[in-house]
């Protein structure tokens, strides 16, 4: 039995277990996968079709950020869905302005009235967004490539409308450099895409059986080349991210690339879920509180692409800064909890809940506490109070009832994570 195998199955450690199905279940599952990339075809095509003013200029059209890392989640809400970003590389004169370009891409997807977009696009700062009535949405961000010789490594366009023109601007980025970087650095264990592979197939099939808008069970990162904990750890941390950003709704989140990149630096073949989620989140407190014993801001460059900086929009200000830090740092004592042999099933209900949300976590413990009931009712094993799968001659003297996972109030997350 290998060591993912071990820390996937029935007596690995409960909260490992937990996460990995909290994990499996914020993700994009390959069902929405595949709808996302169709999405993405059909975007491609409008926005090249004969009559577009974009007809025969794009020279490239790829996906960035999460899909192409494999690192997509959904929304903390089921109708606020979830984005997918895209970059299409323009061939447009470098005479245009940032906001002409932007304004460009936004006519051509946006199209005339009764086009397939009309009305479901709306332009952003650096990107033009599509709003699909599920909830998903398409980020795409036009970029125009500074030297053929250096291929991806392109200007993308900063115009608020609101802004003067003098500060609109154009940016240096490598996303495509980045992305091959990770996905260099965080390659799949094959046993751990096993096992997690297994789960997450058997989680989306059960969500295919309610959802008859979805039809297929395309190809996924858990299929092609499967995950890496690395990865499945950002993913977390993300959710983790999005948890605490939602009551907070004017101020701008910790980007997901900032994090994407720690999460690369900080890649271990063969560690569990728990452990890449400590050295990730160790690895970023650890640097944002040197930058803040400097009295200074973080700064992350992409590491392969000078000048690009991926925390030049957050943090804003030291303040913001240390809101973070003070979210990590909860983060990291909330993990020790869950991973912790003393807290009972209960007990770590109530911290996936802070960590996660009320919805991922009630699911994952109570098909938790289903598997043990079936396991109990042979005779054959028994659960520890932590939830732990024990043989049944050990049993004796302990709780043996799935009924410990049952949710309840919230009186132990409320006493052990003030401020939480």
């Amino acid at each position: 039995m290998s060591i993912h195998q071990a820390l996937l199955g029935s007596t690995a450690p409960v909260g490992e277990i937990l996460l990995a199905d909290t994990a499996i279940r914020i993700e994009l599952p390959p069902s929405k996968h595949k709808l996302a990339v169709d999405r993405y075809g059909a975007v491609r095509n409008h926005i090249e079709r004969p009559d577009s003013p974009l007809f025969d200029r794009v020279a490239y059209f790829y996906p960035q950020g999460s899909m192409a890392i494999r690192a997509t989640i959904q929304s903390r809400k089921r109708g606020d869905g979830y984005d997918i970003d895209i970059i299409a590389e323009l061939l447009v004169s470098p005479s245009l302005s940032p906001a002409g370009v932007l304004d460009l891409l936004f006519e051509a997807i946006n199209g005339p009235k009764g086009s397939r977009y009309h009305g479901m696009v709306e332009r952003q700062t650096r990107c033009v967004t599509v709003y699909y009535e599920d909830g998903m949405h398409l980020d795409i961000t036009p970029s125009s490539l500074i030297d053929a010789l250096d291929p991806r490594r392109s200007h993308i366009f900063h115009a608020k409308p609101e802004e003067p023109v003098a500060q609109h601007k154009r940016l240096v980025m490598n996303c495509w450099a980045f992305c091959e970087w990770f996905n260099a650095r965080t390659p799949a264990d094959i046993d751990f895409a096993k096992a997690y592979g297994t789960r997450a197939m058997t989680f989306d099939a059960a969500l295919l059986a309610k959802d008859a808008a979805v039809k297929e069970v395309p190809a996924h990162s858990t299929e092609e080349g499967g995950k890496s904990t690395a990865v499945v750890a950002l993913q977390l941390l993300k959710r983790n991210r999005n948890i605490r950003y939602a009551p907070r709704k004017d101020q701008r989140m910790p980007p997901s690339v900032m994090m994407a990149n720690f999460a690369a630096q900080t890649s271990m073949p063969g560690t569990s879920i728990s452990g890449a989620l400590d050295v990730l989140s160790g690895a970023m407190l650890a640097s944002l509180e040197a930058a803040e014993a400097r009295g200074q801001l973080i700064d992350v460059e992409n590491p392969k692409c000078k000048g690009e900086r991926f925390t030049d929009r957050w943090p804003e200000n030291r303040a913001a800064q240390r809101i973070y830090i003070e979210d990590l740092r909860t983060f990291r004592k909330q993990l020790a909890g869950l991973m912790s042999e003393s807290y009972t099933l209960a007990q770590k209900r109530d911290l996936l809940v802070a960590m996660f949300g009320e919805g991922p976590a009630d699911s994952v413990v109570q098909d938790y506490a289903s598997r043990l009931g079936r396991s109990i009712n042979t005779g054959v094993r028994g659960i520890a109070p932590s939830g732990r799968v024990i043989p049944a001659a050990a049993a004796a003297g302990v709780i043996s009832s799935p009924a410990l996972a049952q949710p309840r109030g919230h009186t132990f997350y409320g006493s052990k994570w003030p401020g939480s």
